[in-house]
This record gives structure tokens, C-alpha cells and sequence, in this order.
């Protein structure tokens, strides 16, 4: 007796994507390295190298997934992780904030 228990809970595994996939599916929509960099205002150097993971270029890399009718995550996981940058920190403020203001000295 076959068991197909499994058959409901498999989820689409990951597409992987290296720059050869990247390129095959961009030239099969008729798209080129050298056009996106001309639709984008970009050198192709730059297109290139997003493509085979030598740069980041946010905006290059949501282009091309775009194309791809990807997410850039799908296309690059963990290459474009926003994190929150870390606050500066700033002068330690006076203890009475008036105490600069005319008159107010002491």
C-alpha cells in the first residue's frame, strides 16, 4: 500500500537560481544584459555583476526579478536583507534644557 499522507503537505521547493538560469530566462523574454542596463541608465558591468553575485544594486536586481516575475528574495535569498541601521548617538543633552536660554543662566 502506497502512502500518500505527504502529498498535501509538500510545499514548492526553492527554485535555484544562478546566473545561467538568470540569463537563459532573461534571453527566452527577449531581454538582454546590455538592454537592461540601457532601460535602467546603468553600464552593463552592472547588470553583470548583480546578475552573477558580485555586486548588489537593489534597484538592478527588482528590475530583473520583475522580468522574472519573480521576488529578488527568490531569485537572491539572503543577498538583499534589510536590516535597520544602528542609531548614532548623539551629544548627551544638558540636564535643564533652558538653563542657555537669556536670562535663565547659572
Amino acid at each position: 500500500m502506497i502512502d500518500y499522507s505527504f502529498v498535501g503537505s509538500l510545499s514548492r521547493p526553492p527554485i535555484i537560481m544562478d546566473a545561467i538560469e538568470i540569463n537563459y530566462r532573461l534571453r527566452r523574454l527577449g531581454k538582454t544584459q546590455t538592454g537592461i542596463a540601457k532601460d535602467l541608465g546603468v553600464r552593463g558591468g552592472v547588470v553583470s555583476n548583480v546578475i552573477h553575485n558580485r555586486a548588489t544594486a537593489h534597484a538592478v536586481a527588482l528590475h530583473i526579478a520583475g522580468l522574472l516575475d519573480m521576488r529578488v528574495e527568490e531569485i537572491w535569498p539572503n543577498r538583499y536583507v534589510f536590516k535597520p541601521r544602528a542609531t548614532k548617538s548623539r551629544a548627551p543633552m544638558l540636564a535643564d534644557p533652558t538653563a542657555h536660554e537669556e536670562g535663565h543662566m547659572t
